[in-house]
């Protein structure tokens, strides 16, 4: 018969509590989940909250969360950040998803005073104020593998003293990708741009033709 004394059984469970530490300091996960928001993989999103969405685990056991309204976009830092309202009623969603990430990046100019209309593939994606600031958002959620069509309204506000030809403001759209750390660094040069210097007057309405790989 063994016997323990109250030593004993302490250093036991010692050793038991050591052992157990290390193992689930060293174990690897089961499984790495991968978190999707319309299409469009979550990487280094924090304090973001999602009202009415659909969420499903697809055959590959990520979590895909369906809510169209709801996009990405970038700050300053170059961190993602949830923007927009859910609008399950317009559900979309990409037949064949691009395997790079598109963003479409607005430049303004204070002397340039033109207001935007941005539609991908005949829904309305992007309006862009006279007073708006410069901002960059994700686009991948809202197009397909192939050609894609965009439309571009440009409006043209009252005239700013002082512009000239030199003085621009663009619409740009870029492809790339994030890095572990979430930042998206896009590829350069631009595979879409729209250019409205301050002398530009007129009204455009333009359709492009937009080939997403």
């Amino acid at each position: 018969m063994a016997i323990f004394t109250r030593h004993g059984w302490l250093a036991r469970a010692s050793m038991l509590a050591s052992l157990v530490a290390i193992l689930a300091i060293v174990a690897p996960p089961a499984w790495a989940v991968e978190v999707y928001l319309n299409g469009v993989k979550l990487t280094g999103l924090k304090n973001a909250e999602l009202n009415n969405c659909q969420v499903r685990f697809d055959g590959n056991g990520d979590v895909q969360i369906m809510s169209p309204g709801y996009r990405i976009e970038y700050g300053s830092d170059g961190q993602p950040k949830v923007v927009g309202q859910s609008d399950m009623a317009s559900s979309r969603q990409a037949v064949v998803k691009p395997k790079q990430r598109y963003v479409l990046v607005y430049e303004p100019n204070p002397k340039v005073n033109f207001a935007f209309e941005v539609w991908i593939n005949g829904k309305a994606f992007r309006k862009i104020g006279l007073d708006s600031g410069r901002f960059t958002v994700e686009m991948t959620q809202d197009m397909t593998v192939g050609d894609n069509v965009l439309r571009v309204v440009a409006r043209p506000g009252d005239t700013v003293p002082g512009g000239s030809e030199t003085d621009a403001a663009s619409l740009r759209i870029f492809r790339g990708e994030a890095g572990a750390d979430g930042v998206f660094r896009a590829k350069t040069p631009a595979v879409w741009e729209l250019v409205r210097a301050a002398v530009d007057r007129q009204l455009l309405d333009r359709t492009y033709t937009l080939a997403i790989e």
